[in-house]
């Protein structure tokens, strides 16, 4: 019997995601207190849908099972249908990415979670196909098998549900010590540890697919920059960003990074892009630029910082959360070229100093663009050959390389975009602001930092007009995205927030950014963390959802740990405001995260970030705030990695100081003492070399 689909409840939604649901068959509830009210009163498992907008196989599903009337009406007769956006609610999807890891070893979107009328999973896995492939269990024979079970074995379906409960609450992570000497292994024997996944050939660590792993290469550089990695590990390092940026998985017309390489060689990406991978890459990239002053690296920072004003920064002075992967339903249509419509690039761009489609042999052969392609159907994905670099990487040669780029980029201007999701994230905006200050401190191009200073005035203004509801006695109040008025405190805001405040203020010197940072620490520290763990949502906002609060861990996921973060910035703290007592506040996570992440260091990289450095190599450095105004300060900034915390005096005296813990150990009068006290001697400079 045909099911009235106007119960399908979610065309008043914001949400992209939930929109594009909106006229799906099936009966979905957006995630309240309605939904569940019904399953109750019903007694109906609950199907509960987690996804994105521009998540490709939520498209595939959606299309194979929602739009089903078979599927749809099965459902809706026997499951209450809760349809979730993972970026509106990143503790729901948490919860139930976890539930799902214990039940099938692996987590992912869509996630299909099948839960108790009280929201205890029973069973949760990802995508299910309409029709078997390859021994893959369908949608309909999964949702049939489970209703049956839980009408039929009531008692080993809440066995199931309880067990994965207390397995989530026990933590995932096992509690097991990691044996080693000193503060924290030193980062050569964390090179060392992970070198057996180091792909020699490809760059990188592991095999397809392959991801970014932005945060283990910042660490990476920074400890490089410390001389404290030696010669091949750091050669290792450089490859691997090199093969990134060369690879498909960098968008090379446009600018910007993709999700993730389908392959090992960098080359077939995931074409979705995500902003927080934007900041990760500017992180990197700002940081690497050095240690490796390559135009390879700067050209990745301004086109990315190009492709973030001109696609990626909304209306109201935002950033937008992704861009899918399909467009016109087919997935990389729009990034990827034939050969006919590469050569047809060259012919149309116009150049009175070099004629491209002359030299188009040269150019295929750098571009590695054939007539078979390397992609679906003919097309090939765009990406620069490894092995020809010496031939490009010349003044002459890069200079094409760029003229390329810009016809392929003209050329795209022809086609229909993907979809991009218009709301904001406010994490990821955070991410992004602090990845724009990294680029305005460490990066010595002007014309790049003009450009990140320009979108960083402007993302700055939009934190406050889109994120921050308001500030009171209790701190700072943080709305999480724009498509929902209301929202729970989330770990993961106030973390990045508290960076981003305390990021602006050394390179501003605007005391009010310091004083916000201090105050969303303490209402972090309050709120956030409970018996030595740091908790996804605030303690006051437990018992306003069935889902528990959950730990959270020191693994990085899609972006960095926020724990973690927090981990670093309280340590900071610390040295900024002369105050131990920073340090006693998280020692028992410390302590915790050291061991998780010495069994895991490649998915654990902000955890290294936060932890490598001893207490006693942390100095706050304190400055005339008028020094912000002099280049030569800030052509000196780039010497100054996390474990330097920047801090500023008011008024004219030329007085400076750098402090421990303990005591203040140097102190000087004026600029040009102050480079010359620390910028490192001819000897030293060779000495660190070596050490590389």
């Amino acid at each position: 019997m045909t099911q009235d689909t106007t119960y399908n409840r979610l065309s008043l939604e914001k949400s992209a995601y939930l929109l594009q649901h909106k006229d799906n068959l099936i009966h979905w509830y957006s995630y309240g207190p309605e939904a569940i009210q019904k399953a109750k009163d019903e007694n109906k498992p609950i199907f509960l849908s987690v996804g994105y907008s521009t998540c490709h196989w939520c498209h595939v599903m959606s299309h194979e099972s929602f739009d089903d009337q078979e599927t749809a009406d099965f459902m809706n007769e026997n499951f209450i249908n809760i349809k979730v956006d993972k970026e509106e609610l990143p503790d729901i999807d948490n919860y139930y990415q976890q539930a799902c890891h214990l039940f099938t070893q692996s987590g992912g979107w869509p996630l299909s979670a099948f839960l108790l009328p009280d929201m205890r999973p029973f069973f949760v896995g990802t995508y299910f196909p309409k029709k078997a492939v390859e021994g893959q269990t369908t949608f309909k024979d999964l949702t049939a098998e489970l209703l049956r079970a839980f009408k039929e074995e009531k008692e080993q379906v809440e066995t199931n549900a309880t067990n994965v409960t207390e397995a989530i609450a026990k933590g995932l992570i096992p509690k097991d010590k990691v044996e080693y000497q000193g503060h924290f292994p030193p980062p050569a024997a964390i090179m060392d540890a992970v070198k057996q996944f180091a792909d020699e050939e490809n760059g990188g660590y592991g095999k397809a697919p392959k991801f970014p792993q932005f945060s283990f290469y910042e660490w990476a550089i920074e400890q490089m920059l410390e001389g404290m990695i030696q010669k091949d590990q750091g050669e290792h390092i450089i490859k691997s960003i090199e093969k990134m940026l060369m690879g498909g998985i960098y968008d090379h017309a446009r600018g910007g990074i993709h999700r993730y390489a389908t392959d090992e060689s960098w080359l077939v990406p995931h074409f979705e892009k995500m902003i927080y991978d934007q900041a990760g890459l500017l992180r990197l990239l700002a940081k690497a630029s050095v240690l490796y002053p390559s135009p390879i690296i700067f050209d990745g920072l301004i086109q990315t910082l190009d492709y973030l004003e001109a696609e990626m920064l909304g209306d109201n002075a935002h950033f937008l959360t992704a861009q899918d992967a399909d467009a016109e339903g087919v997935e990389g249509l729009y990034h990827t070229f034939s050969l006919e419509e590469f050569e047809d690039a060259l012919k149309n761009y116009e150049d009175e100093s070099e004629s491209l489609i002359e030299n188009s042999e040269t150019i295929k052969k750098w571009f590695s663009i054939t007539k078979e392609g390397n992609f679906d159907k003919g097309l090939n994905v765009i990406s620069l050959n490894y092995d020809l670099r010496s031939e490009f990487f010349t003044q002459d040669g890069w200079n094409t390389i760029r003229k390329v780029k810009k016809a392929l980029q003209n050329e795209r201007k022809n086609r229909i975009p993907p979809m991009t999701d218009n709301k904001g994230v406010a994490s990821w905006n955070f991410m992004m602001v602090t990845a724009l200050v990294d680029v305005m401190q460490y990066c010595q191009i002007d014309i790049i930092r003009q450009k990140a200073s320009a979108l960083f005035n402007t993302a700055l203004e939009g934190l406050y007009k889109n994120f921050l509801v308001s500030k009171d006695d209790a701190g700072m109040k943080i709305k999480h995205s724009t498509t929902r008025e209301q929202s729970l405190p989330y770990l993961e805001d106030y973390v990045n927030f508290a960076e981003t405040q305390l990021r602006v203020y050394e390179i501003t010197g605007n005391p009010v950014f310091k004083g916000n940072f201090a105050d969303t620490l303490e209402f972090i520290h309050k709120e956030f963390i409970h018996e030595g763990e740091v908790l996804t949502r605030s303690k006051s906002s437990s018992d306003l959802e069935l889902y528990p609060n959950q730990a959270v861990n020191s693994m990085d996921q899609s972006y960095k740990s926020s724990a973690s973060t927090l981990i670093q910035i309280t340590r900071r703290a610390a040295i900024l405001f002369g105050d131990r007592e920073y340090l006693d506040r998280v020692k028992d996570i410390q302590e915790d995260f050291i061991h998780e992440s010495l069994k895991n260091p490649l998915s654990s990289a902000e955890a290294l970030r936060a932890l490598s450095y001893p207490d006693s190599a942390y100095r706050v450095v304190k400055l005339p705030t008028k020094w912000l105004e002099n280049p030569q300060y800030i052509n000196f900034m780039p010497y100054f990695l996390s474990r330097f915390v920047l801090d500023y005096i008011p008024g004219d005296e030329d007085k400076w100081e750098i402090c421990n813990l303990s005591e203040c150990e140097i102190t000087g009068n004026g600029l040009e003492e102050f480079i010359e006290t620390l910028r490192p001697t001819a000897q030293a400079e060779d000495e660190g070399d070596s050490a590389e």
